[in-house]
This record gives structure tokens, C-alpha cells and sequence, in this order.
């Protein structure tokens, strides 16, 4: 009988271990995305030589700050994907997309993310509080942002506060659309900061 029931036993072991050993065999890999920055710039206009810009920090929702990429539904429930991750910390990310989205967009080099402002000293810098930034999967992504712009020779006081709020169209539930889509609203962003920048320096701001 004890025979029997060790028999039993080491069945029932080795089917279980068999068993987590084949799901494990069956979970995808995560696969991780980066924002993109724009190409080539469609403005036409170069920031002037004088100028040099700061962008950030940036700031998120707090639960959006962490590797998983959130999408939302059509009311107040999120989900966090295992396997959709973002490379590198969002918030950073969005700065260093914008920084070059900017320096592209204005022609010139003199734009970095804040994390890096010992490349050169800043006489203007950008900053973002992201209010929304949904993504419901199949529908749209929605980013909801208020951005300033200061003048750091020692005006306290930002030069402009404004507000953004631009929406993508999403066809399918793809993360790596979801992801091109969040592209594409910092480029629009990154585009209405650099048309700012452009009319306060013309006005010797």
C-alpha cells in the first residue's frame, strides 16, 4: 500500500512538473518599444545661433511610470501588458522624442533633454505635465498635455503656459500602432512647442 501511494505520488509530481515546464515553453517573449522622433523637419524656419534649449522634466500620470505599457478602456479600468514594455523609462523617453523632434523641427543641435544639460548651457527650457496620456486599443490615443517655456536668464516667471490636446485615430489593437500613434502626438506637440519658440524669439523673448 505505501508502495502504491509513493507511486501515486511521484506521478502526480512529475505530471505537474511536466506540465509547468511545458506552459513555460508556451509564454511569449515581452517585446519592447521606443518612441520615434520625426525625420526632417516641415516648418522652414532655424532657431537662431544665440538660442539653446532645455526640454523637461516631463511629467506622467503615476501610473503610467513603469516598464509595462498601460492601455485604458472606455471608462476608469487599465490593464498593464507583461509583454508589451516600454526600453526605457516613458517620462525620458518623451523628453529625449521631444528634444529631437524640436532641434529637428527648429534646425539646429542646441535642443537636449534635461537630463543631459551639461552638453551646453540652456538659455530657454520646455516643461511638461502630461495630464492623459490614454490609450485605449482599436480606438484612439489621447494625450493631454500643459507645457511652459522659461526664459532661464533669471525671469522666474514662464514666458507662456499653454495647453494641448491632440488625439490618433488607432485602426487595430496592435501595440506597435499604439506605439506609432503616441509618435505621432508628441511630433504634433513637439511642433506646436517649436512654432512657440519660434514667436517668442522673434519678439526678443
Amino acid at each position: 500500500m505505501e508502495k502504491s501511494r509513493l507511486l501515486r505520488n511521484v506521478c502526480v509530481t512529475i505530471f505537474v512538473v511536466t506540465m509547468m515546464l511545458t506552459a513555460c515553453g508556451r509564454t511569449p517573449p515581452a517585446k519592447f518599444y521606443t518612441l520615434q522622433p520625426v525625420q526632417q523637419s516641415s516648418m522652414g524656419r532655424s532657431l537662431p545661433a544665440d538660442v539653446a534649449l532645455a526640454v523637461g522634466p516631463v511629467a506622467i500620470p503615476a501610473d503610467l511610470d513603469r516598464a509595462e505599457i498601460v492601455t485604458r478602456d472606455a471608462g476608469n479600468e487599465v490593464s498593464f501588458s507583461e509583454y508589451h514594455r516600454w526600453a526605457g523609462p516613458l517620462k525620458q523617453s518623451i523628453a529625449s522624442v521631444m528634444a529631437q523632434n524640436i532641434g529637428t523641427l527648429l534646425g539646429t543641435e542646441r535642443v537636449t533633454p534635461f537630463t543631459r544639460e551639461n552638453i551646453f548651457q540652456p538659455t530657454h527650457r520646455v516643461v511638461v505635465n502630461i495630464n492623459r496620456y490614454d490609450s485605449q486599443l482599436s480606438k484612439e490615443f489621447l494625450l493631454n498635455a500643459t507645457w511652459s517655456i522659461k526664459d532661464l536668464s533669471g525671469n522666474k516667471q514662464p514666458l507662456l503656459i499653454r495647453n494641448s490636446i491632440i488625439r490618433e485615430s488607432l485602426a487595430s489593437a496592435a501595440y506597435e500602432e499604439l506605439v506609432a500613434a503616441q509618435s505621432k502626438a508628441l511630433a504634433a506637440l513637439s511642433e506646436e512647442i517649436a512654432k512657440a519658440i519660434l514667436e517668442l524669439v522673434q519678439k526678443g523673448q
